[in-house]
């Protein structure tokens, strides 16, 4: 941990990652918002209850006097406690909590911390991949979705095309059917001036008509006077002649 001290509110730069001497400690991180040791992005802190924060997420009292140490706020117990920044430069004792082969040193207390962090950041890990693993099904959800959705707006392209050609040859056949409605309109209004200008037929007919009634009577005159000259000729000459048998001619 010679680095701790010299970087310790220095990032990596964006995309690199860590060297064998940093994996080692990725287990180190907040006990509230899960940040690592090991990115150098906030200065963190070791609690007297063997909790460890970053600076972000602890709550500091002061103490009685100017000279008394910090008083630190815990999040998960609730306690007010003494605390150390983990630094390089901290005590042994506290140091060794940190340290990456916890079995060489045999000390049941560091051991147990260093398993319960793990335990802790574990946990956190697998719910973020049962968050990862929700998000890529939505995502493909949403994809498939994606995909129906351009396909059903390729469809309506294609039939918004259909049907503007559509809409084109319906407006070519209007406007032929107007053209034509117009000269028919032209023919008959040529028709009713020429019609105008000649005899009406009502009239024509109602003069033969007249004529006709007044040769009517005197049609009707003569056949009664050719009746009555036939009746007197038959008066006149429908007697009978007795038959003469007196003599032979």
């Amino acid at each position: 941990m010679s680095k701790l001290r010299s970087g310790a509110h220095q990032a990596p730069s964006s995309g690199a990652g860590f060297d064998e001497a940093e994996a080692v400690k990725l287990w180190i991180h907040c006990s509230r918002c899960y940040e690592l040791f090991a990115e150098k992005k906030f200065t963190f802190f070791l609690l007297a209850c063997h909790h460890v924060f970053c600076e972000k997420c602890i709550k500091v009292a002061a103490g009685r006097t100017p000279t008394d140490a910090p008083i630190y706020e815990c999040s998960t117990c609730k306690q007010s406690v003494r605390g150390r920044q983990v630094t390089n430069t901290m005590p042994k004792h506290f140091k060794d909590f940190f340290h990456p082969e916890p079995c060489t040193l045999a000390n049941d207390l560091v051991e147990k911390f260093q398993r319960r962090n793990h335990r802790h950041f574990d946990r956190f890990k697998e719910r973020k991949e049962v968050e990862m693993n929700k998000l890529n099904k939505d995502i493909e959800l949403a994809r498939t979705l994606c995909q129906k959705r351009l396909q059903e707006m390729q469809m309506l392209r294609v039939e918004r095309k259909k049907l503007s050609q559509r809409m084109r040859h319906i407006k070519l056949e209007n406007q032929k059917a107007e053209m034509l409605r117009i000269a028919q309109a032209n023919l008959n209004r040529s028709l009713e001036t020429t019609k105008s200008s000649s005899p009406a037929p009502d009239l024509i007919r109602g003069r033969i008509r007249g004529r006709g009634a007044s040769q009517a009577p005197s049609r009707r005159s003569s056949r009664d006077s050719n009746r009555s000259s036939q009746a007197k000729r038959r008066q006149v000459t429908g007697f009978r002649h007795q038959p003469n048998h007196s003599f032979n001619l």
